[in-house]
């Protein structure tokens, strides 16, 4: 049953769906994880609408138990206490990813055997399982690359940078770095921004300034939204503040890449380096599941935002993904989730609401 779940789900994304589940059964039979990714596989279906005749392809997940991390985490009186950030369900939350696991899983096959030691405890803690599947990813999507291995300490510094390789036959140092934080502005367009000192502030002390190697040194940045010219500017003035890193690259569940520098020649140079994804690489019809009354309340008690920062020297340019989506992106709220019960480990047990309820024609 799970197997043939697999299969479906690849069949969107791999050329030879058989030969990515056998080596997703050969990755899991090597690679000690929490809990059984099989035995947590879920499928959500989406009802047909009239706007949608068949539906949406369906969500194939897996339930990454002890996330600490989901709709039933708790929260504060206060409707804008940081802790409503852990009470939402979603991908790289609580749910993963079978096609996001697998190509994370190929890419720490390529490792050097001492190299995956540590990626390998991350993907066995379970708090942290779900971002070291995003760290790994940081090692793909780059053209011809080579010599991977993990980055190391710089002499003089502190912290280990994750990754160091070659692309396009050019030596990069990439810290990879998952916006956990950042589903809100899916769910509060227009209201929310960030939370936290900044999206470097925990990636620019592993740099040495100045460069120790002739490599470029680039933050790559997983986040649930594509990004705008506010975080553009935002991330612009860290960059003014932070020489010793010479570009960020940002990645969205969306499928959207954005390469943000100080220098022209840099901020090119870094997308002649990168390969322009398909838009079949990652699923994308899946979003974020959240308190609709806790985001009402956020949204009527925040001040509205003046203006964005001020403009920086950063230059931005982005790549989209080749291909079309195989189906209709669907109007807002068309669809609705309801959870009507969970498991003994927290597991929501989601129910679709349709907007509209079709009755099938009768003959």
């Amino acid at each position: 049953m799970n197997d043939d779940l697999l299969i479906r789900l690849f069949q969107r994304h791999y050329a030879d769906p058989v030969a990515a589940l056998r080596r997703l059964d050969a990755h899991l039979g090597s690679v000690e994880l929490p809990f059984d990714v099989k035995g947590q596989l879920r499928e959500l279906q989406y009802p047909p609408q009239p706007s949608l005749p068949n539906g949406m392809p369906s969500f194939i997940y897996y339930f990454a138990p002890n996330s600490v991390r989901g709709t039933d985490q708790p929260t504060r009186k206060d409707p804008l206490h940081p802790s409503f950030l852990n009470a939402c369900d979603g991908i790289g939350l609580n749910l993963g990813c079978p096609v996001r696991l697998l190509r994370a899983l190929d890419a720490l096959a390529q490792l050097p055997s001492a190299d995956q030691r540590q990626p390998r405890d991350g993907l066995r803690n379970a708090p942290e399982h779900l971002c070291a599947v995003e760290e790994l990813l940081w090692l793909t999507g780059w053209k011809s690359p080579s010599s991977l291995r993990r980055g190391g300490q710089f002499s003089g510094v502190k912290g280990d940078v994750d990754w160091a390789l070659q692309a396009n036959g050019f030596p990069i140092f990439v810290e990879a770095k998952f916006r956990r934080s950042d589903w809100p502005r899916l769910s509060e367009r227009g209201s929310f921004v960030r939370v936290g000192d900044g999206f470097l502030s925990n990636a620019a002390h592993k740099f040495p300034d100045p460069p120790q190697a002739a490599a470029l040194h680039i933050v790559g940045i997983t986040t649930f939204d594509n990004i705008d010219l506010d975080i553009m500017h935002a991330i612009g003035h860290e960059l003014e503040a932070n020489p010793q890193i010479h570009a960020v690259v940002i990645r969205s569940l969306l499928q959207m890449t954005h390469v943000i520098s100080l220098s022209v020649e840099i901020r090119d140079r870094v997308l002649g380096m990168l390969a322009t994804p398909l838009i079949t690489d990652f699923p994308v019809n899946h979003g974020v599941m959240y308190h609709r009354a806790q985001r009402d309340a956020r949204v009527a008690v925040r001040v509205p935002k003046i203006g964005g920062p001020p403009l920086s020297k950063a230059v931005c340019w982005s790549i989209r993904p080749s291909g079309e989506l195989p189906y209709p992106m669907p109007p807002p709220e068309i669809y609705r989730l309801d959870i009507p019960s969970r498991g003994d480990d927290g597991e929501p047990h989601f129910q679709i609401v349709p907007k509209y309820l079709m009755i099938p024609k009768m003959d």
